[in-house]
């Protein structure tokens, strides 16, 4: 089912809670993914790239990544390690509506995380997908794309239509 995904600063109490690990996998945390799953399907403007449980008001540590174009979940999620190599990319967050800038993560990560059933899994990610996974596990722990921003002396960057009626990036103060 097609969720409401919760915003700041409406909401920014349950956005910024740290969520709990899955203990039992049972109905409920299918339907966690499921209701994940048809909530990133329905955003096409932008495309979602991943949702976690908490952006739709579950304080669990589900989310779920569009990986090469294929909507893959994961439960419990823990980095086991990070590449020292990092890179900025332009970032931006369907619970940060409109509001985007550059964030510094590292390129590649070491996953373990759970299925549905509690099978564990060890992957590595790089490049996108990689950063996915790092946005999405931010939320698990009540953290925002824009607090990385702050922390690294960004600058944060609203989208407005400009005079040709184009969109263009204006910077706007930091929250």
């Amino acid at each position: 089912m097609i969720k409401n995904i919760l915003t700041i600063p409406k909401d920014n109490n349950q956005l910024r809670q740290t969520s709990k690990e899955v203990i039992t996998f049972d109905k409920s945390v299918e339907q966690v993914v499921l209701d994940l799953t048809d909530t990133i399907n329905a955003q096409k403007d932008p495309v979602g790239l991943g949702l976690s449980a908490p952006q739709i008001g579950i304080i669990k540590r589900i989310f779920v990544a569009r990986i090469r174009n294929k909507i893959k979940h994961f439960i419990n999620p823990k980095i086991l390690k990070f590449s020292k190599k990092e890179v900025s990319l332009m970032e931006g967050c369907f619970s940060v509506p409109d509001i985007y800038g550059h964030v510094v993560r590292p390129v590649e990560i070491n996953l373990q995380a759970q299925d549905m059933h509690g099978k564990s899994t060890n992957s590595i990610y790089k490049g996108l997908p990689s950063r996915i996974i790092q946005h999405e596990i931010d939320h698990l722990n009540g953290t925002l794309f824009t607090d990385h921003i702050h922390d690294q002396n960004g600058k944060i960057f609203k989208v407005e239509k400009g005079k040709k009626g184009k969109e263009e990036f204006i910077e706007v103060p930091l929250p």
